[in-house]
């Protein structure tokens, strides 16, 4: 651009503009650069969730029936979004069948499982099955504990003071009757502490005992029964044919259906959801650090048709996740 000044001489004034010019350029480019570089954070942010580690856990049972494990899967599906785990689950196709299990978990491994959550069948087979197996990742139990150096960790219940809670339920509803005892593997550890300690309580409060081992789906002809492992007691409340009277140990959706009706006149339980929830985050801490814990009894409380709506039992029967 020009411009004459008075005395008639020609001023060239480009260069300014030229300047402008820059200036907005120089700063257009500066908010350009900005926005590149947010964008670049944005993607590597993206991208390292993208890269974040997933954890693959195998939950295999044994074969109960579903409605036993809600509780606990809920439990394990909450631990396993916070630890970033893809929770793989399993059963035998023929329920309590320990062969089968021990095929499931070589499965597990092989497909990248590196933890197994394992409800043992059969507790001393799974314990010389693990000894022998070429399994390397970290075994933690539910319900049984496993003997074996490849348990990382271990969540059962205090079967001794179930035995006693439920006693004290029998002996409170009868008086001198004939009380029939009924367990599938009366050799585990704890079935066989807490058939020992019933039957002291029961005699010693004047009923006579009988000891039975249950076979799975087969019918059950004595009125009064108690089941004194959990997996036995959820095979007997899916009879089709119920005895008047159950007493029991553990938690399912029959279960609950059937203390409402009062076909279960006790039922002792535990927090299975915070079961799950711990089992999940025991493996996660056995995967990443190599380490394991000790066995954990969980709280254990004696619930009855009458009181299984009372605040304090509200959590165990119906969590809320």
């Amino acid at each position: 651009m020009h411009y004459t000044d008075a005395a008639g001489d020609c001023i060239w004034t480009g260069g300014r503009d030229i300047v402008r010019k820059a200036e907005k350029i120089g700063i257009v480019a500066a908010l350009c650069g900005i926005a590149l570089l947010f964008l670049i954070a944005s993607t590597d942010l993206v991208l390292e969730e993208d890269r974040k580690e997933v954890y693959t856990i195998a939950f295999i049972t044994d074969g109960s029936a579903d409605d036993r494990f809600l509780s606990l899967r809920r439990g394990m599906e909450k631990a396993a979004k916070k630890w970033n785990v893809d929770l793989v689950t399993d059963a035998p196709y023929i329920s309590g069948n320990a062969k089968e299990q021990e095929t499931l978990i070589k499965e597990a491994v092989e497909n990248g499982a590196q933890a197994v959550i394992l409800v043992p069948a059969d507790q001393e087979q799974m314990k010389q099955f693990l000894d022998r197996s070429n399994v390397q990742v970290p075994v933690i139990a539910l319900e049984k504990e496993i003997p074996s150096e490849k348990q990382y960790g271990a969540y059962t219940y205090d079967s001794e003071d179930a035995a006693r809670k439920l006693a004290g339920a029998v002996l409170e509803d009868i008086e001198e009757k004939t009380v029939t005892l009924y367990a599938v593997d009366a050799s585990a550890k704890e079935t066989a502490n807490c058939l020992a300690v019933l039957e002291r309580e029961l005699e010693d409060g004047g009923c006579q005992v009988v000891r039975r081992q249950y076979r799975p789906g087969s019918a059950v002809e004595e009125d009064l029964v108690v089941a004194a492992d959990p997996y036995t007691f959820s095979q007997i409340v899916n009879l089709p044919r119920l005895p008047g009277q159950i007493y029991g140990i553990g938690f399912s959706n029959k279960m609950l259906t059937l203390l409402e009706t009062g076909n279960v006149r006790a039922a002792v339980v535990g927090n299975e959801y915070d079961k799950g929830y711990l089992s999940v985050e025991a493996a996660m801490k056995s995967i990443r650090k190599g380490t394991g814990q000790g066995t954990v009894k969980m709280e254990q409380v004696l619930v009855r048709p009458e009181n299984m709506y009372e605040k304090e039992y509200e959590a165990l029967l119906f969590p809320v996740s």
